[in-house]
């Protein structure tokens, strides 16, 4: 068996065990391994590091899940900026230009929608 060794930017460390096919076809638990069902006879392993550790657990907490139930919402506008209004396309060159072409293009959908909600009113 050998031990392959890798750290990724993110911090994660991973590690993959490769077994002999010759020592895997004669072990008595081979029915119940994972490690010889596919073409490569490994298994890896992925430990995340602290910083995506503490992330996995606020994803798991009940106020991630809040915030995911109202997310679809939010997405559908950010949609209709991009689509509709060209927001996914830069006008200009940097962040500041990115900046103001996504306030104005946010004010143009909000005052159509205000106008749409006073003829529905009126």
């Amino acid at each position: 068996m050998r031990v392959e060794k890798r750290e990724a930017k993110n911090g994660n460390q991973y590690r993959n065990y490769v077994f002999s096919k010759k020592k895997c076809d004669k072990c008595p638990l081979k029915g119940q391994c994972k490690v010889g069902k596919g073409k490569t006879h490994s298994y890896s392993i992925t430990q995340a590091s602290e910083k995506n550790r503490s992330r996995l657990e606020f994803e798991a907490s009940e106020k991630f899940q809040e915030r995911l139930k109202i997310r679809h919402r939010i997405e559908e506008k950010n949609g209709e900026l991009k689509e509709a209004h060209g927001l996914g396309r830069a006008d200009s060159v940097g962040l500041f230009a990115m900046e103001l072409q996504m306030y104005f293009t946010a004010f143009v959908a909000n005052i159509k929608r205000i106008t749409k909600l006073i003829a529905l009113a009126g």
